[in-house]
């Protein structure tokens, strides 16, 4: 039978850091996506949250925490 609770040390756990600036602290946050009606058979689009975590000091999402990959709008181009 597996151990359901595993004897885990803090020795045993290695820091993420962010690859952008090197903190050590990361924020919760939340991407929504809309999901086509079309798709879920709704009567209008839905919107899903997504949780995920950005960087406390710079804001940056590392990849491994990136829910889904889009191409990010550009800034300029909706001002």
């Amino acid at each position: 039978m597996m151990d359901l609770n595993p004897k885990i040390k803090p020795a045993d756990m290695k820091p993420i850091v962010c690859a952008n600036c090197g903190g050590l602290y990361f924020r919760q946050v939340l991407a929504l996506n809309k999901v086509s009606k079309l798709l879920t058979g709704e009567a209008q689009d839905s919107v899903i949250p997504v949780p995920t975590f950005r960087c406390d000091d710079c804001g940056y999402i590392p990849e491994e925490f990136r829910p889904v990959e889009q191409e990010t709008p550009n800034k300029d181009e909706n001002s």
